[in-house]
């Protein structure tokens, strides 16, 4: 990890948390560096000297490219597309902006579930009735079911493993304290049936990792979890000064769209669509960049060959 601060005549102006990707065959290089849902600045101009400074620094010469994902918004997105594109950051996704889905969570919780719809109001009730019960996760141990359940459930959509270490201290450091963020379960007297991990600013709850023990459900009578554990996300985030609940990601369900049973879910939720900047990239070390990254350069080409032949 890197922490990165931008100062302007001594004012602190931008703040970046930085994860590096090891290189596959130079020691000591980086493919990637990653900054998640950042750098912070409050201004475009910052944003930019930032970013460019940041490319410049020792620490990132041996890193191929550095990603960006600034959390900006609407209007405010267009003005820093407007910014990173004149200064050279590239598009790294599909499109320019991505879409999420923001949840008031500003209203009482009784508001809050009224929201929902039908079908998930039916289904927080029957979690209260079957004795389902909720809390952030207290120890190591409670941690180790919840990531050893998601990645559980990771390898059976082929993503990669997370890194138990990693995450072990971040619970340590971070989640232990159950402020900045928590990992939410849900139990059924001992058995665990899902989880759901997410972390907050001063006025935003985003919802990171979910997952659920599908043969555990099915025991307790085929219920479906996701709308009383992430209402439970929301009263946590709300006694702690949060007004809005980001879903990570979500636009209006399209039959037939691959993500259609996730959109669908967290429409239950009554999400307000938003659109925000997509990620953006620089090559920093282009010999470390092409070295590093010449597996998904090349299925890039040949993406571009297919949709060509295929018109």
């Amino acid at each position: 990890m890197i922490y990165a601060l931008a100062r302007r005549e001594g004012v602190l102006v931008g703040v970046g948390l930085i994860s590096l990707e090891p290189h596959p065959y130079l020691p000591g290089a980086w493919s990637r560096a990653h900054c998640l849902s950042g750098p912070v600045c409050d201004d475009a101009t910052e944003m930019v000297a930032f970013l460019n400074g940041l490319c410049r620094q020792p620490e990132l010469s041996r890193v191929g490219s550095l990603t960006v994902t600034p959390f900006w918004t609407e209007e405010e997105a267009d003005t820093l597309d407007t910014a990173l594109a004149h200064a050279g950051w590239r598009v790294a996704e599909e499109s320019q902006f991505r879409e999420t889905g923001w949840v008031d969570i500003s209203v009482t919780s009784e508001e809050i579930m009224a929201a929902f719809s039908k079908s998930a109001r039916r289904e927080v009730r029957r979690a209260e009735r079957q004795g389902v019960t909720f809390q952030s996760a207290q120890n190591p141990e409670e941690f180790r079911i919840f990531l050893e359940s998601m990645n559980r459930l990771r390898v059976s959509r082929r993503l990669p493993e997370l890194s138990l270490p990693a995450y072990e201290a971040m619970f340590e450091d971070i989640l232990q304290q159950d402020e900045i963020g928590t990992a939410i379960l849900a139990w059924q007297q001992e058995t665990f049936l899902a989880g759901l991990l997410v972390y907050r600013s001063r006025d935003i709850v985003h919802g990171r990792h979910f997952t659920t023990e599908p043969d555990h459900l099915r025991a307790a009578g085929n219920l479906r979890i996701a709308p009383a554990l992430w209402l439970e996300a929301m009263r946590w985030a709300k006694e702690r000064g949060c007004g809005i609940l980001d879903v990570e990601g979500y636009r209006e369900p399209a039959p037939g769209e691959k993500k259609f049973n996730i959109h669908k879910y967290k429409s239950e939720f009554n999400p307000q669509v938003v659109r925000r900047i997509s990620a953006r990239e620089r090559i920093v070390n282009r010999h470390v960049y092409l070295t590093g990254n010449i597996r998904s350069l090349i299925r890039g080409q040949l993406k571009k060959v297919k949709q060509a032949v295929t018109g």
